[in-house]
């Protein structure tokens, strides 16, 4: 990432630490939902107990808010370009770090687990190859990453693209800001991590709503994305905005 994009990033993150919590509480239908899917579907069926966890990206701590209400031993560590987010969070302080995973010196050089959930749709392809490099480098020899994408191939980013002209007065999060975003096809990024020795092993898709739809009607696309989400897997690329892979050594 550029530091003129990065710094755009980062000033974008501070400006809303103190209320991003509460953008996906229960009472924003939508937001809440796509946040706790994609919480669960990062976590659900690991054994976390015991291991040491990397969490890029970690905001205002959800990921480490879920594992400490889950597990009773994890050796967590988290960064963030953005210092105000890691601030509103309760993540230890000696735990948390400002800046690029691969700009920092962590007390340990290995983790079990690596996440790194809503980041990379701030990363150009050069920028996320340097999150690849830094993935493939610190694993464990039986280590997971766990990696979320904007998905490229699906309806909503079609409409999106589509709205662009009108986003600033949709004003939807992220894709209402100045800076670029960026999203990939589950193909892309397989490729991505075959290049630096690692191997997806499964593929999980996310978010089953559409703009504007979840912004205008947010109850009535949950509730349709909950029925979509048991669509035959032939389907679920175009109709989800987004997915995780998980990733491990090849």
């Amino acid at each position: 990432m550029s530091q003129a994009r990065r710094n755009q990033v980062a000033t974008y993150f501070d400006k809303i630490s103190a209320s991003y919590t509460t953008r996906y509480g229960k009472q924003n239908p939508f937001h809440n939902y796509f946040f706790r899917q994609r919480l669960k579907a990062a976590t659900e069926g690991f054994t976390i107990d015991g291991k040491s966890v990397l969490d890029i990206g970690a905001g205002t701590g959800a990921l480490y808010d879920e594992l400490m209400l889950n597990f009773s031993n994890v050796n967590y560590f988290a960064c963030d370009i953005s210092s105000q987010m890691l601030a509103q969070s309760a993540i230890p302080q000696e735990r948390m770090f400002v800046g690029r995973a691969k700009e920092i010196n962590f007390p340990i050089k290995r983790f079990d687990f690596i996440f790194s959930l809503g980041v990379t749709t701030y990363q150009s392809s050069m920028e996320l190859a340097d999150d690849w490099r830094f993935i493939a480098d610190r694993l464990t020899p039986n280590g997971m990453s766990a990696i979320s994408f904007t998905n490229r191939a699906s309806i909503d980013h079609t409409l999106r693209i589509a709205m662009k002209p009108v986003k600033p007065f949709i004003g939807n999060g992220v894709f209402g800001q100045h800076f670029p975003i960026f999203a990939y096809s589950s193909r892309e990024v397989q490729e991505m991590a075959r290049t630096v020795g690692l191997r997806v092993f499964r593929t999980t898709f996310l978010n089953q709503t559409f703009l504007p739809f979840n912004k205008f009607l947010p109850h009535f696309s949950v509730g349709l994305a909950k029925i979509i989400e048991r669509a035959p897997t032939r389907v679920l690329p175009l109709l989800s905005s987004d997915f995780i892979v998980f990733v491990e050594r090849s």
